[in-house]
């Protein structure tokens, strides 16, 4: 009967919804709730049409419309491409910069970055800040767009549906991430440079066992070959097959009607004949010196270099997701000193940030613009001639946005480009007057600008091209190089106009101009003579650059060799020996398509010209369908705080005090998530012990306040007594954030505790009540590897005062908890943690140290000593404002109790699907499986130290009272309790659930072993 009782307790677990709140009870689960900081108020709007909902604020109107527009047409192409209609509106919210977007506390609400992006995307929710220009914002709405609907094609429907596909499908990364990169990106140079490298080198991986930017750019391969020899139609089949089948491979199989095998062999023979194509049209070099590398798929990334004029120094940018650290080499000695740093990590989002622009000047001075407290900051440095620089000025720019820029020899002006009143312009800002003059005031997008020749002119690139019929036409991929010139400002004159994509101009002389040319097998170096008006394509293999710069007779670059990047130099001669031949512009004029699709279809005899005709015609109708919407946008409207329910969770908690129960949980926030309404109830078996609690949040300011109210019960029942607790608190706590990974905390509280016997009305009930105060300090800079693998550290310092309202009892306490995750390697990560605390005062409450947090088969020591657990009689009255110190493996719940405690946990944790390179399992058990080897220490004491030769510990007194005779009784056995085991953690059906198996040793002496079933994460 036992056997099956214990069965039946853990099916009940499991089965279900579990997600664990932060209690004082459960100290290892902790909740570690993050914060933003608002610099300042946003009144947002939003305009609207039958598929979209665009958000903004500010004098972004223009950049809310044009990025509808923008959806309304593409929205035909995607949908055609992933064979899915959308049944509900995407909301996209629109942020001016990057700084802006970090001040928002979507998703704050969520322990990590995988959470809170699986909530968006099942809300059609999508936030974006503005980075450089149109064109980049554009591409990555397509991205963030796609990833939503792929997201609804697996794993949305009805609440079933989407519960049976959350726990039974898992498609390996490289299927959702990659036809995400293909559906925005194409063809694109990035990913066919990154195979032909690939298979050249016969270093191609299993897609399967891919991960991060590596998988990315295998799937978006292989949707890629799909999508050319096979169409489009089989990319939606495949998608919605395996919703069906839940089995990626097996569906492509089905679909395209044969084996993975072959079709894996196909795809990498097409892409080593497309590699040897690329090395017949293009001419390797050789003798080029690697500066710097640095690995795409971890740790800090290379995102900006530039040159100073004499070619003697170079600085450099490093990310680290969000974080950007400004270096100087000395290009002579290889030395290099770090100058300046910004940015800020957000472990709820992907890196967001702008890489600080920076810019020499001739007389190698140094400039820097960077965001910083929700405005611009312009440095500038002196000449730098050693291995220091100082810093001359700090200017704040106010809200300027300002994209790039670069500084006038004169130190007087820069030329810049702005968003400004949700449009991209180029123009010049002078310091002296505090002004800015456009060069270009309109609605097209000019995505690079640069000084040009000694007359203060300017050329740049834009999209805004006016044909031979003063028609304007603006078109995807379009580049226009024009030249501004000063004494003629209102007349520009086009200089290159081109049906594709260059970028990176590099101003050689008056007359020359060199560029890079982006084609989907790589980047293309070209030249243009304006005295000659000729274009030169050099034949240089050039396929991976992705910027270069002239500095005298060296040519330094940024390329990719596999996954790395890296900043190469090279005699500049040695790429001009290199034979150019005559390239011809693809020239712009009103009776073109520039409306480009990025799918290509399949190159087969049997598509006849019929049938493209017709697919034509049906394109066109689309086009003019999504235009004729977009005609009928509404708004702008005033955003109201409309409240939606977040969450709601159901599962079984196993109460250290009172055992297990089952609580349910509700979350309510509007679509900003700065109110927070949250609530919850726990009942026990015998619905006699019960918690209720509220909390509300308003986090629309800097300093975030939080309201809540505690209400719990504990009723114990035995032959000899009947005893009630209540205790009820209201707090208010107002968090200062200090950045993004840390905050101040202050909290005011209310508490009362009652003791009552519930037979015995004449004993008189046993009441306190307290007024007390805390201050916290947390740091949490934790990013999210796997589940239950967090890397980072964490910090929480709490000091807390209860003053007593009716008695002079009152106590204080102090608690220190310190966390550190480190990865040592893909399939390690050790995990190490310090809990102390320390309560002092006439009524300080005590720690119980001993056993895990959750767990099911609960078992609480009884010790003869003062309890307050009420095991063998009455718990103490204050028994709710008592902590518990967990993790100590291999003992019972309350082995040791006393006003102060230590504990160390130590663990080694392996994943498995790393340890041993699983492929992509369909079963989220296999996926989630690590085993874990673990060491815990601890102790808990009253008074002394657990050291001294009296303490609560070691010091017994017997008799007394009624007895004539009372002796102290001191043993000196070692104070600390050790734990060590070995356990599995795992996601079963869907819950992550715990086994560990532990030996407990105290005094020397090892005991029986003890294992424990426990469920949530580790510490």
């Amino acid at each position: 009967m036992r056997f099956f009782q214990n069965l039946f307790l853990i099916v009940a677990c499991l089965l279900s919804v579990y997600e664990m709140q932060g209690q004082d009870f459960y100290p290892s689960q902790r909740d570690w709730e993050r914060t933003r900081i608002q610099h300042k108020r946003i009144r947002w709007s939003y305009i609207t049409d039958q598929n979209f909902e665009v958000y903004y604020y500010g004098k972004q109107d223009a950049l809310a419309r044009s990025t509808i527009q923008f959806l309304d047409g593409e929205l035909p192409r995607i949908t055609r491409i992933l064979g899915y209609t959308p049944y509900q509106k995407a909301k996209i919210f629109l942020y001016p910069s990057p700084a802006d977007l970090l001040e928002s506390n979507s998703g704050i609400s969520f322990q990590n970055l995988k959470k809170a992006q699986e909530e968006n995307q099942d809300k059609f929710k999508i936030e974006i800040a503005f980075k450089s220009d149109l064109g980049d914002l554009h591409t990555r709405l397509v991205e963030e767009l796609t990833r939503v609907y792929v997201h609804d094609i697996l794993y949305g429907g009805t609440i079933r549906d989407a519960l049976q596909s959350s726990l039974l499908l898992t498609v390996p990364e490289w299927f959702s991430s990659g036809i995400v990169a293909y559906v925005a990106h194409g063809d694109s140079p990035e990913m066919n440079q990154y195979m032909y490298q690939i298979v050249a080198a016969n270093k191609v991986r299993k897609p399967a066992l891919a991960r991060g930017k590596e998988a990315e750019l295998i799937g978006q391969s292989i949707w890629s070959y799909i999508a050319k020899n096979y169409g489009i139609q089989p990319i939606g089949n495949i998608l919605n097959l395996t919703r069906i089948i839940r089995n990626d491979q097996s569906s492509i199989a089905s679909t395209l009607r044969t084996s993975i095998s072959r079709f894996l062999k196909e795809w990498f023979n097409f892409y080593l004949s497309e590699s040897k194509q690329f090395d017949v049209n293009s001419t390797a070099f050789s003798g080029a010196e690697n500066l710097i590398a640095r690995d795409r798929l971890e740790g800090e990334q290379l995102a900006d270099f530039r040159i100073s004029p004499n070619g003697k120094w170079m600085a450099y940018t490093l990310e680290d997701a969000g974080q950007y650290r400004v270096m100087i080499q000395n290009l002579q000695t290889k030395k290099r000193f770090y100058l300046f740093q910004t940015g800020l990590k957000d472990p709820l989002r992907e890196s967001v940030s702008n890489s600080p622009r920076m810019h020499w000047t001739a007389n190698n001075s140094f400039s820097i613009i960077y965001a910083k407290d929700g405005k611009s900051w312009l440095n500038q440095y002196a000449p730098i001639t050693g291995l220091s620089a100082k810093l001359v000025s700090k200017t704040d720019l106010k809200d300027w946005n300002f994209t790039d820029f670069e500084m006038h020899e004169s130190g007087q002006r820069m030329l810049v480009r702005a968003l400004r009143n949700g449009q991209m312009d180029v123009g010049i800002y002078d310091f002296r007057r505090n002004r800015f003059t456009p060069i270009t005031q309109n609605a097209q997008d000019e995505f690079e600008a640069h000084w040009f020749n000694k007359q203060g002119d300017v050329i740049y690139l834009t999209d805004h091209y006016v044909d031979s019929t003063q028609k304007v036409i603006k078109a995807k991929g379009l580049s226009v190089l024009m030249h501004w010139r000063a004494e003629e400002p209102s007349n520009p004159r086009v200089l290159l106009t081109h049906s594709g994509k260059i970028h990176s101009l590099q101003v050689q002389s008056d007359t020359l101009i060199y560029f890079l040319h982006k084609q989907n097998t790589g980047e293309e170096l070209v030249s243009l003579d304006l005295s000659q008006g000729k274009l030169m394509q050099n034949r240089v293999r050039s396929g991976t650059w992705t910027y270069f710069h002239w500095s005298g007779d060296k040519l330094y670059y940024r390329d990719r060799d596999f996954l790395e990047d890296r900043i190469q130099r090279i005699s500049a001669q040695s790429i001009l020996d290199i034979p150019a031949y005559q390239w011809y512009p693809m020239t712009a004029d009103s009776t073109s398509n520039f409306l480009m699709d990025v799918s290509a279809e399949p190159k087969r005899d049997s598509l006849d010209v019929r049938e493209k005709a017709k697919r034509s015609r049906l394109e066109r109708q689309q086009l003019l369908r999504a235009r004729k919407e977009t005609a009928k946008l509404a708004g702008p409207f005033a955003y109201h705080n409309s409240f939606v329910v977040n969450g709601s969770e159901g599962n079984f908690r196993i109460d250290p005090i009172r055992g297990i129960g089952y609580a349910f949980d509700l979350k309510m926030n509007d679509l900003m998530e700065n109110h927070l309404i949250r609530t919850g109830v726990l009942l026990n078996a015998n619905f006699k012990n019960s918690d209720l609690w509220g909390e509300y949040a308003y986090l629309p300011n800097k300093v975030d306040w939080v309201f809540r109210v505690d209400r719990k019960l504990y009723s114990q029942e035995s032959d000899a007594f009947l005893n009630k607790i209540r205790y009820n608190r209201a707090s208010l706590t107002g968090i200062y954030p200090i950045n993004l990974t840390s905050k101040l905390s202050f909290a005011g509280m209310f508490t009362s505790n009652r003791s009552f016997d519930q037979v015995n009305l004449s004993v008189p009930e046993n009441l306190s009540t307290y007024a007390g105060t805390s201050v916290s300090y947390t740091l949490d800079n934790t990013v999210h590897w796997e589940d239950n693998l967090p890397i980072g550290t964490r910090v929480l310092a709490t000091l807390e005062h209860q003053q007593a309202l009716r008695t002079s009892l009152s106590f204080s306490r102090v608690r220190l908890d310190v966390r550190k995750y480190v990865k040592l390697s893909n399939s390690i990560l050790v995990a190490g943690r310090l809990s102390a605390s320390h309560a002092f005062g006439p009524a300080a409450p005590q720690t119980m140290l001993g056993g895990m947090d959750n767990w099911v088969f609960i078992d609480r020591e009884v010790r003869t000593k003062e309890n307050p657990l009420g095991v063998s009689g009455p718990a103490n009255r204050d028994v709710f404002m008592s902590d518990f110190a967990t993790s100590l493996r291999g003992f019972k719940m309350n082995k040791l109790a006393g006003n102060s405690h230590l504990l160390v946990n130590l663990e080694v944790r392996l994943p498995v699907k790393h340890l041993i390179s699983l492929e992509s399992n369909k079963s989220s058990f296999m996926n989630s499986l690590q085993i874990v080897g673990f060491t815990d220490v601890g102790s808990a004491w009253t008074g002394a130290n657990p050291f001294s030769r009296t303490n609560g510990f070691n010091t017994n007194v017997i008799g007394g009272g009624t007895n004539p005779f009372q002796a102290t009784v001191t043993d000196f056995r070692n104070p600390f309790l050790f734990g060590f085991g070995v356990g599995a953690r795992a996601n079963l059906f869907g819950y992550f659930v715990k086994v560990d198996y532990a030996y407990g040793m105290e005094t020397n002496e090892i005991k029986s072993p003890a294992t424990y079933v426990t469920l949530g994460h580790d510490f």
